[in-house]
């Protein structure tokens, strides 16, 4: 018997990255095959929020499979729509290997791992039993064990969300050209528009300076039910082409008749399917889409994929993991964990997976499927295609869901109670935003806390900020800001013109803000 304060199963990104951030020493991390292959090589930048993953860059971006990833592009009926990442997020963003990045993060930080698969636990001893060893833990069990669902299929307690099957495989890329690409969309009279990450919201446009498609993840919505992934690996030599279908399984013969006609930039060559290596093979994954009942309790915490895999269509799952990992281990290392802990983290991922559902069925029909989405949609853009506007909303929401900032279990006053409804409206007309920026910040939403009322910044040259505004008693607001990251924030002239426009408002309507304060 090993006694342990907490016992971590699975030992890919999200379990080395909680492993790395849980201070404890007596925190084991298990897993039957570490290194293997995985599935999941388009990463975001909200990926390396965190300093301690930032420092990683320079080693992952010299792997051996490393591309850069200039955001992502979205083909359907016709009609492209791009995500393309600021320029400032452009280092943060890649396609690579998954085997090859988490044995680079493994060597990086020295992670100690134990080759030992789980056979049982018995939760209310709280043991945990592999095929090496029994562990006895003090506190919780976390399992970020990815799509195996190792504690949720122990206690019986996963449910199939739908039938979803995918089929992949890789192949040599002859020639990427961005222009083809452009040349292609203009002969065939394909629509265009792109996201304004700086300005949150869609434009229509040609060709857009600097946009290279073939530096993207290409999304293809073939026909109802039926959508590619093209990510292209190993300096743009290598492309990972698979294909996800809502009706039934995806042939080989299947697969190659779509890799047949990839996106107009590239030009492929099959690769030998005698398994020689990873790249070497036919993938099928089936019957994949599955979701836990429960994300936590007093005793265990499921964490991302352990918890819900409802498709791969938006490629944010690396990001989402590593960032919920940090956030728990962040919860666990100041406060520990309880009951109701569990119960906040559970409406928080039943929630974020109800945004995801809505963005599948969005991508999969092409329908505006209900009158509040279409509301959303002509609110806040005024130009575009619906569906592809959509398509660009849905997929912004998933990747919000994936950045650290949304650190929904934080105990401070800075922590956002994402159960009640946004105070995005009225906290706009209170603060008279020019255009929706004030003092040269881009206001990005705002909600209650355990302090206040939060409300989150945005600036092309600074970190994300959050500024709380409080009473400090029955007759006196405080205003307090906090950087997204862990740390002090920078100091500079265009934080000090946004806190003074702040206070101005507190000073001035300083009725209606109390009138908000919970």
């Amino acid at each position: 018997m090993i006694d342990v304060d907490y016992l971590v199963i699975g030992a890919g990104l999200c379990g080395m990255v909680f492993h790395r951030f849980l201070d404890s020493e007596r925190c084991v991390l298990v897993d039957s095959r570490p290194g293997r292959y995985k599935i999941g090589e388009s990463i975001i930048p909200e990926q390396f929020r965190h300093p301690k993953l930032q420092a990683l860059l320079p080693a992952i971006q010299a792997l051996p499979s490393y591309s850069r990833k200039y955001g992502t592009t979205f083909i359907s009926d016709g009609r492209v729509a791009s995500f393309p990442l600021p320029e400032s997020e452009v280092g943060q963003a890649m396609h690579c290997s998954r085997h090859e990045m988490e044995a680079c993060i493994r060597k990086q930080w020295q992670v100690p791992i134990r080759t030992e698969r789980v056979t049982a636990i018995d939760f209310a001893k709280k043991l945990v039993t592999t095929d090496k060893n029994t562990y006895r833990v003090a506190h919780q069990i976390i399992d970020c064990s990815g799509p195996a669902m190792v504690v949720a299929s122990l206690v019986d307690d996963v449910q199939q969300l739908w039938p979803v099957f995918a089929t992949w495989a890789y192949y040599d890329v002859v020639d990427n050209d961005s222009a083809r690409f452009f040349a292609a969309a203009r002969a065939r009279g394909w629509a265009k528009m792109r996201y304004d990450s700086q300005h949150r919201r869609v434009l229509a446009g040609e060709e857009i300076p600097g946009w290279e498609p073939g530096r993207t993840t290409i999304l293809t919505r073939v026909r109802d039910g039926v959508w590619t992934w093209q990510i292209a690996l190993h300096d743009e030599k290598l492309l990972s082409f698979g294909a996800v279908s809502r009706h039934g399984k995806i042939s080989r013969e299947d697969l190659a008749k779509l890799a047949d006609n990839p996106a107009p930039n590239y030009t492929l060559r099959p690769r030998p399917h005698d398994k020689s290596s990873y790249y070497n093979r036919l993938h099928v994954r089936n019957y994949f889409a599955r979701k836990a009942k429960k994300a936590a309790t007093a005793d265990y915490i499921l964490i991302s994929d352990a918890f819900a895999f409802a498709d791969p269509v938006y490629s944010v799952g690396t990001g989402l993991a590593v960032n919920k990992a940090i956030e728990v281990a962040s919860v666990l290392n100041k406060q520990g964990w309880n009951a109701e802990i569990a119960e906040t983290y559970c409406k928080h991922y039943d929630a974020q997976i109800d945004r995801a559902i809505a963005g599948f069925k969005f991508w999969y029909t092409g329908e505006v499927f209900d009158d509040r989405t279409a509301a959303q949609i002509q609110d806040k853009f005024l130009v575009g295609d619906e569906f592809q506007v959509g398509i660009l909303e849905h997929y912004g929401t998933a990747v919000a869901d994936a950045d650290l900032s949304a650190k929904v279990l934080r105990a401070d006053p800075f922590s956002i109670d994402w159960t009640r409804p946004p105070l995005d409206k009225p906290v706009a007309e209170l603060l008279e935003l020019q255009d929706g920026c004030l003092a040269t910040w881009r206001f990005v939403g705002a909600n209650e806390s355990a302090g206040g009322i939060v409300s989150r910044w945005t600036h092309p040259r600074w970190p994300d900020l959050s500024l709380l505004v409080s009473r400090e008693d029955g007759s006196t607001l405080r205003v307090m800001y906090m950087n997204l990251l862990e740390g002090t924030y920078p100091s500079s002239p265009d934080l000090r013109a946004l806190l003074a426009a702040l206070r101005r408002t507190t000073k001035l309507r300083a009725e209606m803000w109390f009138s908000l304060l919970p």
